[in-house]
């Protein structure tokens, strides 16, 4: 992920690691004067945001259901989430452009393959399509809700209005489909194969369990649980989900990635 730090003249008093950690919250102006760590994690972030959302126009993974999802509402729909997931792209760029004097986004682009693991794998299915929004925009939900009140208060806000309502619906739209697809056998059985394939790639969307960074977004109030806390959850509440659909559960260590 490229990320060029710039070198600023701070306007005014240089804000601890210490005061953030403890309350403080951030607006853009005052970015500059926070520490460099800080600084990194954040722009870390909205820089997956402005790269990452695009995946949607890739036509292995998401966008070939925009034409061949099975009914026209499906198709509209498939559309309506693109439109969605790019407006999420265009508000991350709009805050990165907010902070340019602190950081060279010149270089960046506003689409490039995905570094996120559930994003890297084609969808030939629409078992698969309907799987990879019920389980990975609801891992979106997992991260983004303890972000509702982070402390760079740009991201806060735009996480309660621009991103976190649309993941909920999107994540709902796939369940949906899954639900609509367990009303056969031969649905249910579309259904489970596309959950086995998905379900592991889901969970390592969290990270790793062992990782040294996630403790740094929690100090600094940018998230609130471990990567592994936040994954135990989420299988306790989507595996509840998966069972009242008549789906089993697959195992949560099986063809993981990221342990």
């Amino acid at each position: 992920m490229l990320m060029q730090l710039r070198e600023v003249t701070l306007d005014g008093p240089a804000i601890t690691a210490e005061e953030i950690h403890e309350g403080r919250d951030i607006s853009a102006d005052e970015l500059a004067r926070t520490p460099r760590e800080y600084q990194e994690l954040m722009i870390r972030v909205l820089i997956g945001h402005a790269q990452g959302e695009a995946f949607v126009l890739n036509d292995d993974v998401y966008a070939k259901w925009a034409a061949e999802a099975p009914t026209a509402q499906k198709r509209f729909t498939v559309l309506r989430t693109i439109e969605e997931e790019l407006m999420h792209a265009r508000e991350s760029w709009k805050l990165l452009r907010q902070i340019r004097h602190l950081v060279d986004i010149d270089g960046l682009v506003p689409y490039q393959p995905s570094t996120r693991e559930g994003f890297q794998h084609a969808t030939p299915t629409w078992g698969e399509h309907a799987a990879l929004c019920a389980l990975t925009d609801r891992v979106g939900c997992f991260q983004q809700e303890e972000q509702l009140d982070c402390s760079y208060q740009p991201y806060a806000e735009a996480i309660r209005t621009a991103y976190f309502p649309f993941e909920k619906r999107h994540a709902g739209r796939g369940r949906h489909w899954l639900q609509e697809l367990c009303e056969t056998d031969a649905g249910r059985q579309e259904a489970q194969s596309a959950v086995d394939v998905w379900w592991p790639r889901a969970l390592d969307m969290f990270g790793r369990a062992d990782s040294t960074r996630q403790h740094r977004f929690i100090y600094y109030r940018l998230k609130e649980r471990t990567n592994e806390a936040r994954r135990q959850a989420y299988i306790e509440v989507v595996g509840a989900e998966l069972v009242e659909l008549g789906l089993t559960v697959p195992d949560p260590l099986k063809d993981r990635k990221f342990l």
